[in-house]
This record gives C-alpha cells, sequence and structure tokens, in this order.
C-alpha cells in the first residue's frame, strides 16, 4: 500500500487508518448480507410503532461502515478534502469517531425485539457487528491522537517541537495468524469466533477508576482499545509498541498487567 509522499513520516499510522477503511468497507458488505439474505424480513412482527428502534440499529450502522470506509480511503488521495494532516486529524471531529451518534440504539433494538418477544438472528448479529465498529472507532480517536502528537502535525501549526530522549523497547515474538472475520460469507464473518481477552476490559476497568482527569481517562481508554483491535488483528506486537510510549507518563496504572500484555506478544 503506498502512501502519499507528503505524510511518509507518519506512514504507520496512515496506513492503520487505511486498514480501519477496509475493515469498514467489509462490514458494509455484512451489514448488506444481514438484512437482505437474513431473517431481518421478519421485522414485520415488531409492532409498527416500535419497529423504527430496530431498523436505526441497520440504518445507523451501515450509515457509520460507510461513512468510515469512504472518508478513511480518502485521506490517502483526496487532496482537496485532506490537504495537510492537521486536516486529517481535525477532520473527523464532528464525525462517527468523536461520538456524533447515538450509542444506545445497539441495546434499544435488543431490548425493543425482547419487549415484544421477537428473536430475530439478524439483529442479534447487527448488535455485535455496530459494537465491533464503535470498537474501531476508538481505535481510531487513538491512532488520531498519535498523529496530533507528531512533529508533523506540529511542523504545521507552528508548535515547537522539543527533542526527545529516545527509548527503545525490545519486544519478542510476534502474532502467529490474524483472525479474519470479514469473509465474503457474511455468516462467518460476523459470528463471533475472536475471544478477546479479559485483560483488556480488566486494563479499562482499571482506568475509570483511576485518578485521572476525564480527557486522559478517554485517551487511556482510547489507547487500550487500538491495542485490543491490533490483537484480533494480528497485528500485536506493532501496536503494542506505541500503546507503551503513549501511556508512559502514565505507566503506574498499567504496571499490574504488564506482564499479561507481555504474554500476549
Amino acid at each position: 500500500m503506498e502512501i502519499r509522499k507528503d505524510l511518509e513520516e507518519v506512514s504507520p499510522y496512515i496506513a492503520r487508518l487505511l486498514s480501519f477503511s477496509k475493515e469498514f468497507s467489509d462490514n458494509n458488505k455484512d451489514w448488506g448480507h444481514l438484512k437482505n439474505q437474513e431473517d431481518f424480513k421478519f421485522i414485520h412482527k415488531v409492532p409498527d410503532n416500535d419497529r423504527h428502534k430496530v431498523e436505526a440499529l441497520y440504518c445507523g450502522g451501515r450509515d457509520m461502515a460507510i461513512y468510515m470506509a469512504s472518508t478513511l480511503a480518502e485521506v490517502n488521495y483526496d487532496f482537496t478534502r485532506f490537504p495537510t494532516l492537521t486536516s486529517i486529524v481535525e477532520g473527523f471531529n464532528e464525525s462517527w469517531v468523536n461520538g456524533n451518534y447515538d450509542p444506545e440504539v445497539p441495546d434499544t433494538a435488543i431490548e425493543t425485539c425482547k419487549t415484544h418477544d421477537v428473536n430475530l438472528w439478524s439483529v442479534n448479529q447487527m448488535y455485535h457487528l455496530f459494537k465491533r465498529q464503535e470498537k474501531l472507532l476508538s481505535a481510531i480517536r487513538g491512532t488520531l491522537n498519535i498523529l496530533k502528537n507528531s512533529d508533523l502535525y506540529k511542523l504545521e501549526n507552528g508548535i515547537e517541537i522539543m527533542s526527545k530522549d529516545q527509548t527503545t523497547i525490545n519486544v519478542s515474538g510476534n502474532s502467529s495468524s490474524s483472525i479474519n472475520i470479514n469473509s465474503d460469507n457474511a455468516t462467518a464473518s460476523v459470528s463471533q469466533t475472536y475471544n478477546e481477552p479479559d485483560i483488556f476490559n480488566e486494563i479499562i476497568s482499571e482506568i475509570k477508576s483511576a485518578d485521572l482527569d476525564d480527557v486522559t481517562k478517554q485517551e487511556l481508554i482510547d489507547n487500550t482499545q487500538a491495542l485490543a483491535v491490533s490483537h484480533e488483528s494480528g497485528t500485536f506486537s506493532e501496536a503494542y509498541k506505541d500503546f507503551m510510549q503513549n501511556v508512559s507518563a502514565h505507566i503506574t496504572v498499567f504496571t499490574p498487567f504488564l506482564a499479561g500484555l507481555s504474554a500476549l506478544l
């Protein structure tokens, strides 16, 4: 994958955004399959006055997939929309990435079906697909935060670039394989074949209980979510290096979990 020349300095993170674009593109196919080729056609069993609450799960989830797939891809070629790194970092401020949607939609859809005793496999799978996309959004926020702290971003915005002590983190091991949950067969792609290690949720719980301001907590959570996504996609070793650098200022929060994270390498 060739990254545009003016962004070569931050090419690993632009490549990550482009990988997220592909994930959303594959998800878009799954949304279509679940709506048109599974039991979603029986949504008429939900009364008219509440049916929109279930339909909102499909509409919102697929709109998210379509928008994020196309917009993330554009960062690498649309110089009109994204002429600089700054425009990329700030271009998602009012988008799905920063919560410009109703996060209650998935739970509301499930509860509505339960209320009317309607059990649709497609709706349950849409719920999980929506939740997976939310994790991708969190990982994107973390990546954009990394880009915002890059020297290139600072140079574009006239921010002084301070010299840093160089720290080398040696990481051994490598993810042996990647679990592909986005195959053409949508039934396989949306089934929950990947079991996320409990350590990621444990870290997030620890962050939430830590004595930190809300902004710092959200940044640390986003970095943790990005690490969790990398474990599922098979790029954990590379992402672990970024993670350790990004959370170094608050390493005491993560100290109890370092051995567990290292075991995943």
